[in-house]
């Protein structure tokens, strides 16, 4: 499975998805390619996408990468039904041994 984050904009297999934009104080995402793992975050306290190197995906402003279902004035707001339906995809995914990359786009 390829997701692509473009335009503060996730998309899976060229589906959007949800909004995607930088969390956890940083101001942007690094542009490359990152293999991405489900895992489980001591830190979140759930299983959480990793995208290795990049960092954590997910519903919350403490995340490298937040996703959110629409944009407000300060940036994406997080949500959980965007997570929840990427989630479920990856998980998918490793069930059936598929790999997921994740390519940054300027």
């Amino acid at each position: 499975m390829n997701l692509r984050i473009e335009n503060s904009e996730l998309y899976v297999d060229n589906l959007r998805l949800c909004f995607a934009e930088a969390g956890n104080g940083r101001q942007n995402l690094q542009p490359g390619r990152y293999e991405v793992v489900t895992q489980y975050s001591p830190h979140h306290g759930k299983i959480l996408p990793d995208a290795v190197g990049l960092g954590w995906l997910g519903p919350f402003s403490e995340c490298d990468v937040i996703l959110g279902g629409v944009r407000g004035r300060a940036g994406v707001i997080p949500s959980q039904h965007a997570f929840g339906l990427l989630l479920a995809k990856l998980e998918d995914c490793e069930d059936r041994g598929v790999s997921v990359t994740l390519e940054v786009q300027k």
